[in-house]
């Protein structure tokens, strides 16, 4: 089995795909015609920026989305997928190349997703926190214990074994930072994440009512092989099922770690990293039982 896999936001940068417009004029021809389903230029973004410009979520997510479709596009031929799946906003990325939905919508889709999201939240009264080394049952303990509090705070992104993300408010994050640096908690460490919006939290209730609104309307199709959904972590081809997982997976935990091993124990050979950057490939190598498998970004 060989798995073509998506990253998601964070992996935005000016420029990000300048090393497939000098060689490929296609690249190019998939971004600008974005243009009558965004009200802005998309490829003069990601080619000249400005980067606090495709830093905000409603900017970013259709630039890397269009960003790792090239990317894949580019190399298509090159491989012959049998599995997809995608990192938070990549699921949309996964989707698209396994013809469940249609490209100019997935664009349409993740601007209006990072707008409803952008608005759920108001600036700077947020944010996502990542912990490390910490194991999982201390994680799901340590929430607890902050939400007894009183706080805010949610489990993100299950990224890997001792990499776990949390998203909550300003002093629900803070409330944690402090948690961890009291308690007997041996090589843990934890990091802010730049965001300007938190993902995958309680907080943003309001944008995944909308956004189900939003996914209702469009017409999904059977895709052409197995995705795995990040509220699910197993492969599936029933489009109900990809539709409710992607309403849910706005406000539920990103199950990652747990796609990853499935495929992993599912006699999974070679992984596909789609992203302008190897976010996927390091975060691979952080999954137990990993081994020789073969790791490749383009």
């Amino acid at each position: 089995m060989k798995a073509l896999l998506f990253p998601g936001q964070g992996v935005q940068k000016v420029g990000m795909i300048d090393f497939l417009l000098e060689t490929n004029p296609e690249t190019k021809d998939l971004l600008t015609q974005t243009s009558d389903v965004l009200d802005f230029d998309l490829f003069e973004l990601v080619k000249n920026g400005p980067e606090n410009k495709l830093n905000l979520t409603e900017y970013a997510q259709p630039a890397i989305l269009a960003a790792s479709l090239a990317i894949a596009k580019n190399k298509a031929s090159y491989f012959n997928a049998s599995i997809t799946a995608g990192l938070s906003l990549g699921e949309y990325s996964a989707l698209v190349f396994a013809e469940c939905i249609e490209f100019k919508e997935a664009i349409r889709l993740v601007n209006a997703r990072g707008k409803l999201m952008q608005n759920a939240v108001p600036e700077g009264t947020a944010g996502m926190l990542v912990v490390l080394n910490m194991p999982l049952q201390d994680v799901r303990e340590t929430i607890i214990k902050i939400k007894n509090s009183g706080e805010v705070i949610d489990f993100s992104t299950d990224n890997a074994e001792g990499v776990s993300v949390l998203a909550g408010t300003n002093s629900a994050i803070d409330a944690t930072i402090k948690y961890i640096k009291d308690g007997d908690f041996k090589r843990v460490k934890t990091q802010l994440i730049k965001m300007s919006v938190p993902s995958h939290c309680s907080l943003l209730e309001s944008a995944q009512t909308e956004l189900g609104m939003l996914l209702n309307q469009v017409d999904f199709k059977t895709p052409n092989i197995p995705v795995i959904p990040n509220a699910l972590a197993k492969p599936t081809q029933n489009v109900n099922e990809i539709k409710e997982a992607l309403i849910n997976q706005l406000c539920s935990t990103v199950r990652w770690r747990e796609s990853i091993e499935y495929l992993v124990s599912n006699n999974l050979e070679m992984i596909y990293d789609a992203g302008p950057e190897k976010t996927i490939i390091s975060m691979a190598r952080k999954i137990r039982n990993i081994g020789k498998l073969s790791l490749l970004d383009f």
